[in-house]
């Protein structure tokens, strides 16, 4: 057999086999939420059933506060942000669980879009837009804040509150060799091995652990 058809196959073969197994992944994550959700659902119809002080709040936070079925949502990390973030378009109306989806991105994404006056929200329709709008200038302003005349402080406080979207971009600026970006990284990633790393071995862990956040770069990229 012509050896680049046999690569031309392989490749392919490689390329569908992953395509297979991220589509799975999702449907499993998807899954999760969805089991979560149901049972936070009929919790709640719950509490307004029997007109309890929660069912009467109107603090969205208070109904999930203390909530397992929202930690397991928040759990499942950066994989739900593009489910939830789905959830959130496709409903009909803006209420309460697209408010809760919502703060679940934030918090998975640590990044709180209601730190700044123009990107605040109050609904979830408001969120996304405010979220895609972020996501969609993200890459340039990590480059941005990298080549800027900030301090080295000012710059990690700076790229600290893009939140776990801008880590792949500052990956980039990474392996460019700009290692005093690292502690953003640090402070970003819940990695044990990023705490114990020499300035030296930076641009090598770059290297190795870049592909971890694939799945999220192209994320951030669909926004483009």
């Amino acid at each position: 057999m012509n050896k680049k058809l046999l690569i031309g196959m392989f490749a392919l073969g490689f390329a569908v086999t992953s395509s297979l197994y991220a589509v799975r992944a999702n449907a499993s994550v998807e899954k999760q939420i969805n089991q979560n959700l149901n049972s936070l659902a009929e919790q709640l119809q719950t509490e307004v059933t029997n007109k309890t002080e929660l069912a009467m709040s109107s603090n969205p936070y208070d109904y999930i506060k203390n909530s397992e079925e929202y930690a397991n949502i928040v759990n499942l990390g950066t994989d739900a942000v593009p489910i939830l973030e789905k959830k959130i378009d496709e409903s009909e109306g803006s209420g309460l669980f697209d408010y809760i989806f919502s703060v679940a991105i934030e918090e998975i994404t640590k990044v709180n879009l209601k730190e700044e006056e123009s990107t605040a929200w109050d609904t979830g329709d408001k969120f996304s837009e405010k979220w895609k709008a972020k996501l969609k200038t993200l890459p340039e302003e990590v480059e941005k804040i990298a080549n800027s005349e900030l301090t080295e402080d000012e710059k990690i406080t700076s790229l600290k509150k893009l939140g776990l979207p801008a880590v792949p971009f500052i990956i980039d600026q990474l392996e460019a060799g700009k290692t005093e970006l690292f502690p953003a990284v640090q402070s970003l990633v819940p990695d044990s091995q990023t705490k114990s790393l020499k300035m030296t071995d930076i641009v090598q862990w770059a290297k190795e652990n870049k592909d971890k956040f694939d799945d999220l770069k192209e994320y951030v990229l669909s926004k483009k």
